[in-house]
């Protein structure tokens, strides 16, 4: 039987003394086993760039596509001229241009209007657009109040995660870009980069690696705060995971979407993707067997295709099957003589 005291016994009061927080769970992750949380983040950073890589074989952007209603692009570039072609692939910025007239006016959810009638729920919109707002306050009080309540960089992360999801959910992958106007990779290496500098700084001054210091600051308005450092670390964890969302989200939801709308404007895109060129020949695995035929040609049918040699051999000159039943004739009648 065990004889040993549980080292959590101690852990709500070394959180306290040594993390100088009372919430025993999120000290824990950025404290007392914080080189544990920095390997997490970074085995997410790379997951999320591994994804990435897969989805965009060819060609990898930063971010989620934005509308340009104001610029004059027609895929995508902002130097190019004429209408920005947008998701549904029969509408284009110039389709909701205001008139000269009209007043200024902000939108919520703009990107909406990008998808085809059948893809967009009334219901869904409406919903978006009262809780989006509350979620993202939600996300930030929960990163700040975690470290002596509920919360904390991860809780926080995926709450403002779920929250993107959300306008991605109801208005496709150009809303994904409105409402992240970030680069995911500067997202993912600015929350290492933080939570590495927050877990070295102690160094510099006599201290251990990742070792929490606090202080005590008088706010006019909040009144006296307690400030921790290891603040910093999790606000890095915060980065690292909304940016790990939001690029799983542009890689596999809006990055799909794109391709599956090239698809839908030129057929012949599929069959390039899966030659994995743009030769127009077909791969390994497209070649013609046995049986096939090459494009714009009947298919053979192997059971009769001896036969159709058979007789269009015998059949190709009437002389050559004359000559063939004399010299037939001659060699029986000298067997009979």
């Amino acid at each position: 039987a065990r004889t040993a005291t549980p080292v959590s016994v101690d852990f709500a009061r070394l959180a306290y003394e040594l993390g100088y927080g009372e919430n025993v769970v999120n000290v824990t992750l950025v404290d007392l086993r914080a080189w544990d949380t920095f390997g997490e983040i970074t085995v997410l950073t790379v997951a999320a760039t591994g994804v990435a890589s897969l989805v965009f074989l060819r060609h990898r952007t930063g971010r989620a596509p934005r509308l340009r209603p104001g610029s004059s692009g027609s895929s995508g570039s902002s130097g190019s001229s004429g209408p920005t072609t947008v998701a549904s692939t029969w509408r284009t910025s110039q389709d909701f241009a205001p008139g000269p007239d009209a007043a200024p006016s902000t939108r919520w959810l703009p990107a909406v209007r990008t998808l085809a009638p059948a893809r967009r729920s009334l219901l869904l919109e409406i919903v978006v657009r009262l809780v989006f707002g509350t979620v993202l306050v939600l996300s930030v009080y929960l990163l700040f109040a975690g470290h002596n309540l509920p919360g904390g960089g991860f809780a926080a992360g995926l709450v403002t995660g779920l929250a993107l999801f959300l306008r991605y959910l109801a208005g496709g992958r150009y809303e994904l870009g409105e409402a992240a106007r970030v680069d995911v990779g500067v997202l993912l290496g600015s929350g290492l980069l933080l939570a590495t500098v927050s877990g070295g700084v102690p160094l510099l001054v006599g201290g251990q690696a990742m070792q929490t210091a606090d202080t005590y600051l008088q706010i006019p308005l909040l009144g006296e705060v307690h400030l921790v450092s290891s603040l910093a670390f999790d606000v890095g964890v915060y980065l690292v995971v909304v940016g790990t969302v939001l690029d799983v989200l542009r890689s596999l939801g809006a990055g799909i979407d794109a391709q599956q709308e090239e698809i839908e404007a030129d057929p012949t895109a599929a069959h390039d993707q899966e030659d994995g060129d743009d030769d127009g020949e077909p791969g390994p695995d497209e070649m013609p067997g046995p049986g096939d035929a090459a494009d714009g040609e009947a298919p053979v049918d192997l059971a009769t295709a001896d036969l159709d040699e058979a007789d269009d051999a015998t059949e190709s000159d009437p002389r050559e099957v004359d000559a063939g039943v004399d010299a037939g004739r001659d060699g029986a009648g000298a067997g009979a003589r």
